[in-house]
């Protein structure tokens, strides 16, 4: 790791992820309190939320509609 890295590359803070997300930090929190819920890491008295386990427990959220279902 050089010098300019920082331990928490990948990671962003709560509250900025949720600002940048258009979310409520309150919304963020439950998400984390979900049972297979938003992937988070508590250093130094703050909650970081790693960006690309994020993004990939975005897309195992991500809902098919029903193709045996037929339409009304």
């Amino acid at each position: 790791m050089s010098a300019t890295q920082s331990i928490l590359d990948g990671y962003i803070v709560e509250q900025q992820f949720a600002l940048n997300e258009k979310i409520s930090p309150r919304t963020s929190a439950r998400y984390r309190a979900m049972t297979n819920g938003l992937p988070f890491v508590e250093f130094g008295g703050r909650i970081y939320i790693p960006i690309e386990e994020a993004r990939d427990w975005l897309r195992n959220r991500i809902k098919r509609p029903n193709r045996r279902r037929q339409a009304a």
